[in-house]
């Protein structure tokens, strides 16, 4: 068995695909110009998907990445669950028409950029051996885990300006180059054999814990999907007792991280200290039922109704709803200014340099402008809100366009020219394992961080790299006195 890592989607076969799962949506019950729109939305994401690399870049992944959440699988779910595509959401065709006109865009943004050519990507230029990427691997895992140590250690809220408020940025971009730099080593070492060893295997462990500690179901399941990246584009063949591990290790994480971010996230995020938070993890693997269940309770406004606890952890990544409520709240209070966006731009100046620098409109600010169960006082609680909704956000129509448009494209030229095909070399394959769970809730802000971290920690690394390099070259060279 080999995992899927597809360079492109033939058009054919999928607008079959689509068109069948039309025709059953509309015998369910869903408006035909609603499933419409999301047909049109999944054709121009793979469009865009297919000009620009497929799987191979950051930019295709990216376009399909963004589709999955926002359009097929809430399609898809609503569909074997047997309610329709539209199921209670207050404006659908809005709703499917800025999902079908930000994909638009996006093919847009695709077409226009792999029209143009372009040179060797910058890293394309930048090549390590195989023990250089073992030091990159090492030294990313343990700066990754000194961060994780401090801010599981702090008493009280993360201050911004601080070393360590800055280092916490990078978080992300460290455990996730330490596994699949590691990953690929192996790869590469046993010429496709292996996909695994214990070193590997260590690092997925404890990249998994910091998620562990903060209830966080990105937190655990990034660390697996990005090994799960690295083992696709190799093309490595399961056997068939490495099957069975894979499909025990996703029916885990099926089953227990969905029910342990919902049930025990209060109770281990109030946790004042590091062994408390273990303690709860303890009581939940031993018995669940001594927290709250709050993934068998769902309202019937919920995105799936009294369907939501079947669905599992499929609706934590389904962003159709998030979408129409934030759609609803700009109809109803209007639209965010641009203003509170822009202040990304200054991002790149540290707090320390510049402590009253303008912050950005997060996403649990949105989250509270679109309603979602929150406390008035919480503060930050990231909320999935799915890019078309953000995007629409900005001022409605045009500028879900004009914003889409400039944004997206800005973005695919950019990668282009400093990230490569996976096909030269690991770098390309990095910044995909990362932005897999944040391309769909994407924002102009999430573009932005995900060029400059990833470059930050990459550039990190290298100094690191040469310094060392220059050192022992140093000390080896140096005249021995007789």
């Amino acid at each position: 068995m080999r995992i899927p890592f597809p360079k492109t989607i033939p058009l054919g076969r999928l607008l079959i695909a689509l068109t069948a799962v039309l025709l059953v949506q509309i015998i369910q019950g869903t408006d035909p110009i609603f499933a419409l729109l999301m047909l049109v939305a999944q054709v121009a994401a793979a469009v865009a998907f297919n000009r620009l690399g497929g799987m191979t870049h950051m930019a295709g992944a990216f376009s399909l990445f963004a589709v999955l959440p926002n359009v097929t699988i809430p399609e898809l779910t609503h569909l074997l669950v047997g309610q329709p595509g539209d199921y209670n959401l207050q404006h659908p065709l809005m709703t499917a028409g800025a999902c079908a006109v930000f994909f638009a865009c996006v093919m847009t943004a695709a077409l226009l950029v792999s029209s143009i050519s372009h040179p060797v990507a910058l890293l394309d230029h930048i090549h390590f051996s195989i023990f250089e990427l073992r030091i990159i691997s090492a030294l990313s895992c343990m700066l990754a885990v000194s961060i994780s140590i401090n801010l599981l250690s702090l008493k009280g809220p993360l201050q911004d300006g601080t070393l360590l408020a800055a280092a916490g940025h990078f978080l992300g971009f460290l455990f996730a180059g330490s596994i699949m730099v590691a990953t690929y080593v192996r790869i590469v070492t046993t010429n496709g054999r292996s996909v695994v060893n214990w070193y590997v295997a260590f690092l997925l462990i404890i990249s998994m814990v910091p998620g562990l500690l903060n209830a966080s179901k990105e937190g655990i399941l990034t660390p697996l999907l990005c090994w799960i990246v690295v083992v696709a584009a190799s093309r490595h063949r399961f056997t068939w007792f490495g099957t069975l591990g894979l499909a025990a290790v996703l029916f885990v994480a099926w089953t227990f991280v969905y029910s342990f971010s919902q049930n025990a996230r209060g109770p281990v995020r109030e946790s004042q200290s590091i062994s408390e938070r273990v303690s709860l993890i303890i009581l939940f693997i031993r018995d669940p039922s001594a927290f709250p269940d709050v993934t068998s309770s769902s309202e019937e406004s919920s995105e799936f109704g009294t369907a939501t606890s079947k669905v599992n952890i499929i609706q934590r990544y389904s962003l159709l709803k998030s979408n129409d409520m934030l759609i609803d709240a700009d109809l109803r209070s209007g639209y965010t200014s641009i203003d509170r966006y822009t202040p990304i731009l200054l991002s790149v100046v540290p707090h320390a340099l510049w402590p009253d620098r303008p912050n950005p409109i997060l996403s649990n600010e949105l989250g509270h402008k679109a309603g979602f169960t929150m406390g008035d006082s919480d503060t930050e609680t990231g909320i999935a809100i799915g890019a078309p909704g953000v995007f629409f956000d900005l001022g409605g129509w045009l500028a879900l366009i004009v914003y889409t448009l400039i944004c997206v494209t800005v973005y695919f030229f950019v990668v282009i020219r400093f990230v490569g095909s996976s096909e030269s070399g690991i770098w390309g394959l990095v910044p995909i394992g990362t932005e897999a769970l944040i391309a769909g809730a994407v924002s102009p802000a999430a573009m932005f961080n995900l060029v400059y971290w990833f470059m930050g920690m990459l550039f990190l690394m290298i100094a690191i790299l040469k310094t060392i390099s220059y050192l022992a070259e140093a000390l080896i060279s140096r005249r021995i006195p007789t």
